[in-house]
This record gives structure tokens, sequence and C-alpha cells, in this order.
């Protein structure tokens, strides 16, 4: 993903945020199941490293859906 607009916490403006990539595995196999969220998706929980918010991608500011 390329951004010209850095994304930041809603909460104390920081740009210290990151995105999780979730997979999905089978529970009596450990088989790979999908990628059920990947970090360019608008619900990729997304997280502050200086305050601790804790939300999802489209909510940092400086979010824009393509």
């Amino acid at each position: 993903m390329i951004t010209t607009e850095l994304l930041t916490c809603p909460q104390c403006d920081s740009a210290e945020v990151t995105l999780a990539h979730v997979q999905t595995f089978m529970a009596n196999t450990l088989e790979h199941y999908c990628h059920s969220v990947k970090v360019q998706d608008s619900d990729s929980p997304a997280r502050c490293l200086i305050c601790g918010w804790v939300g999802r991608h489209e909510q940092l500011n400086g979010y824009r859906s393509n």
C-alpha cells in the first residue's frame, strides 16, 4: 500500500500505528484456510504503539478507501 499522507492514531495523533494481517486455520488439522483480513482491508485491526488505542484501519486519521 502506497500512501502520501501518514496514517495517525485518532486518539493521540501519533504516526506509530500498526495494522494486522489475520489468517485463519482449521482447528483440528492446523491447515491454512484463508487470509481472512489483509492490512489493506478497511476492517484490518489497528493499534497505536504510543497510547494503546485499538480499532480498525478505517478509523485511523488519514484513511482513504480505494
